[in-house]
């Protein structure tokens, strides 16, 4: 093993940079000299991690550096950050030793999954059965992906029991508009054919653990809207083509345009009739003629 491994160094903005490019796996703990008076014994028990044989490969490290935490969204000190494939996770426990550890091992995956236009709906399977569980799914854009590191954190506590996934709206307007995403976040938990929209102002872990574990009740339940075909697609657009033509500037001529090919319509449905119709009286007229023959 490195012999750096063997310490807890001091980390900064480059060096998490390089850790996170390297794909390294490595705890951090941030913290204050001064303000902070749970720092200075979490920080001392810090060297106690290093022999335990479950992080093995795994550095550990503590960090004062304001632009790290700032980058990372770590608000509160001290606070464990744990970086695992080229993403982090916010640790939510006690700082006693074998809670860090067993955690750790919970959080060595990712569990944060990424959804898009094309596989949403076979992943969740939200409105044609949900045969692959409950599904809580962020929707946000660069402005507000802080919310990404909070559900990464959450996924940690509840994989066993829902799914946790992200979909940036900025790339996948057909599910932003299938679910009349307004805001950004939107937290939706999909379950049994249904969706509940979190709307409560603190976004934080224990929060969102708590409304995935009951408090949705108290949201209204929303049917999941069907995914939809290339054909609705096309008429959607030609009636929002429609209407911004009527909006628009040229709304007088739109209008006549409109109201002239109704009448061109009307026109061809009257001369269909009444084709129908002679065609009708000239048969009727063989038919009469036919008659009187076998009469004679």
């Amino acid at each position: 093993m490195d012999e750096s491994a063997k310490e807890v160094l001091e980390i900064d903005l480059k060096g998490w940079q390089q850790s996170f490019n390297e794909n390294q796996r490595m705890l951090v703990l941030f913290y204050r000299t001064e303000g902070c008076e749970k720092c200075p014994a979490v920080v001392d028990s810090l060297p106690s991690l290093l022999e335990q044989p479950e992080l093995t490969g795994c550095a550990v490290s503590k960090s004062a550096d304001k632009a790290l935490a700032d980058k990372l969204g770590v608000a509160d000190f001290p606070s464990l950050v744990y970086l695992r494939d080229k993403a982090h996770v916010l640790y939510d426990g006690t700082f006693d030793p074998e809670d860090i550890i067993q955690w750790t091992m919970l959080a060595s995956k990712k569990v944060l999954q990424r959804l898009d236009d094309q596989s949403f709906e076979r992943l969740t399977q939200a409105a044609t059965g949900a045969t692959t569980g409950d599904w809580l799914v962020a929707f946000y854009t660069t402005t507000c992906n802080s919310i990404l590191s909070t559900m990464e954190s959450l996924g940690v506590r509840i994989q066993a029991k829902t799914n946790v996934a992200k979909v940036n709206i900025a790339e996948n307007y057909e599910l932003e508009d299938r679910f009349k995403i307004s805001k950004c976040p939107e937290l939706i938990l999909f379950k049994q054919g249904k969706m509940y929209r979190y709307d409560l102002p603190k976004l934080d872990s224990e929060s969102l653990k708590s409304f995935v574990g009951g408090f949705y009740k108290n949201m209204k339940a929303e049917s999941v809207p069907v995914q939809k075909s290339d054909f609705d697609h096309l008429t959607e657009n030609i009636a929002d083509w429609i209407r911004d033509q009527i909006e628009g500037p040229n709304k007088a001529l739109v209008m006549g345009g409109i109201a002239g090919m109704g009448v061109l319509l009307l026109l061809v449905l009257v001369v269909c009739c009444r084709t129908v119709l002679a065609g009708e009286d000239d048969g009727q007229k063989k038919e009469r003629k036919k008659a009187e023959k076998k009469s004679e």
